[in-house]
């Protein structure tokens, strides 16, 4: 996670705010935007709604990017066992990492992923005893111990993560995520709509 950036996109592009630059060279200087390429849109676009609401959208992408270089500063004092990060085919899993040397202590098969979860342990407890129905208080007392070190590691992760502060930062990434997304709707409705410059275009 601390190199990936986890902002959600918002519905205009940049590449789209850079078209809308094009068309308005000094209004967007002062939100401090960059032209770009793509033809321009009419006059009628380029309201002082429109420079505020192009400003606004700037403001909280450098909320939003400087948000996530703090968690990214923060996850990189975090021991690497104790971070998110990819497992099992998904690019980003939250769970913390086991070495193969410690998932085969732990009497788990090759082939189960770093960053396992709660509900693999109970998937291979669960095959174990219909294998093995005669085994099945040995089993259950080895699965014990592997939930019981599962849940050690948990809980040593939170205490990073909550030493940090990264749950409440988490949720600011959240919050202005939601919000730059919600600002580029409110400009797409305002050059979309009646008197806009690309439904008059």
């Amino acid at each position: 996670m601390a190199g990936t950036s986890l902002s959600t996109p918002g519905a205009v592009s940049r590449r789209f705010l850079f078209s809308v630059a094009t068309a308005a060279p000094v209004t967007l200087a002062s939100a401090g935007f960059t032209p770009g390429s793509i033809p321009t849109l009419t006059p009628a676009a380029f309201s002082a709604e429109v420079a505020a609401v192009l400003a606004r959208y700037r403001d909280a992408g450098l909320r939003l990017r400087a948000a996530e270089a703090t968690r990214a500063a923060a996850y990189r004092t975090i021991p690497a066992m104790y971070r998110p990060g990819p497992s099992g085919g998904k690019p980003m899993v939250r769970r913390p990492e086991w070495t193969a040397e410690e998932i085969r202590k732990l009497g788990l098969p090759p082939g189960t992923p770093a960053r396992f979860s709660q509900a693999d342990l109970e998937d291979h407890h669960l095959r174990a005893v219909r294998r093995h129905p005669e085994n099945r208080e040995e089993l259950k007392r080895r699965h014990k111990a592997r939930l019981d070190a599962y849940e050690e590691r948990r809980s040593r992760q939170k205490d990073w993560l909550d030493r940090l502060g990264l749950a409440p930062l988490d949720r600011d990434i959240t919050r202005l995520s939601e919000e730059k997304a919600g600002i580029a709707r409110e400009l797409m409705d305002l050059l979309t709509g009646p008197g806009g410059g690309m439904a008059s275009a």
